[in-house]
């Protein structure tokens, strides 16, 4: 009988090749993540609409006692100093509008106004017409700190954790308001 010698060394060269290749491979995104991170680059767009507060700041806590049943729900507050004009107004009916478009997660959110004068007729005739309107009075010992935009996202535990500006977007607010709800177990 005839036996011919066959030689491994093809086929194990063969199978080395190809678990470098398969390694090399799954390592490529990690390899162009860490170039992506440690050179720079951050993505154009970003995914929301308001400023985001890094750290977020905690509200006094004489406005997070005055909040009652709403303590542990998502707050979206209308900060105002003086008395409630037109824009204050149209801003707050806006806030309604978002908090009903929310429908299934609108029991999660509560919205209110924090303010200086909390016995400004036309906020008290706005809480008249919308009951679950909250008229927050900012204590005079307790500013907060370094916060100049008007509405203020608040989570459950009483953190500010994004303002945004008098001129955002209703569009905008909702669209964070929807993926954080739809993400957060709290509230």
């Amino acid at each position: 009988m005839n036996s011919v010698a066959i030689d491994p060394l093809p086929n194990q060269r063969q199978g080395r090749l190809m678990l470098a290749l398969i390694v090399g491979l799954l390592a490529l995104p990690f390899i162009i993540g860490a170039g992506l991170y440690f050179g720079g680059w951050h993505p154009s767009r970003i995914g929301h609409h308001g400023h985001l507060l890094n750290p977020p700041r905690p509200l006094p806590e004489p406005i997070l006692r005055s909040t009652g049943k709403n303590a542990e729900k998502w707050k979206l507050v209308l900060h105002i100093s003086g008395p409630c004009t037109a824009e204050c107004t149209s801003r707050l009916d806006e806030m309604r509008r978002i908090h009903v478009a929310l429908y299934k997660n609108m029991s999660r959110l509560s919205r209110a106004v924090l303010t200086d004068q909390p016995d400004d007729p036309a906020l008290l005739a706005l809480h008249a017409n919308q009951p679950d309107l909250m008229l927050l009075t900012t204590p005079p010992d307790a500013p907060l700190a370094g916060i100049t935009d008007p509405v203020l996202l608040v989570d459950p535990q009483g953190l500010v954790i994004m303002t945004y500006p008098p001129d955002a977007s209703p569009q905008g607010m909702r669209a964070d308001l929807d993926r954080l709800l739809k993400y957060a177990w709290t509230g």
